[in-house]
């Protein structure tokens, strides 16, 4: 009975807040934004740099001797711009920098790992994937400059 109940509460609750999708999304959003820390996922600014369809992130937490392993890794699929296809490591250096930058936690991992997966327009079975690891440290200490090497 109690059950039945806590059912219908939610679906009450839900319902009434359905008319606008959006604002729930957003609400949901916030709320994982808060909890994984601000900037978990990545900015339109790490996204538009590649022209990238879409992106991933994946964490995972170790401590191994006493010692963080933790790693981020950043899956971004499809990029499409000029500077990814011409300068792939650059491109993967600034998209963990900028990340490093924006996201609140970051101190809590030891490596961000990027990787650019570019999948065949017609088989989707065949991909291709290049993966580029980065020390946080050396992202937060040693920036490369502004233009970082695009020309």
């Amino acid at each position: 009975m109690k059950n039945l109940a806590l059912i219908t509460i939610l679906f009450l609750s839900f319902s009434l807040t359905s008319c606008d999708g959006e604002k729930v999304m957003k609400a949901m959003l916030w709320g994982f934004n808060k909890m994984a820390g601000e900037g978990y996922f990545p900015s339109p600014e790490i996204l538009a740099l590649g022209e990238f369809e879409g992106a991933e992130v994946m964490v995972s937490n170790i401590i191994e001797n006493g010692e963080n392993e933790s790693t981020i890794e950043l899956k971004f699929h499809n990029g499409k711009s000029p500077s990814l296809r011409y300068s792939e490591e650059n491109t993967a250096r600034k998209c963990a920098e900028l990340y490093a930058l924006g996201y609140s936690k970051i101190d809590d991992y030891k490596t961000i790992k990027i990787s650019f997966i570019q999948t065949d327009p017609f088989n989707s079975e065949n991909f291709a994937v290049s993966e580029y690891s980065f020390e946080v440290k050396d992202l937060l200490n040693n920036p490369t400059p502004e233009n970082y090497g695009f020309q």
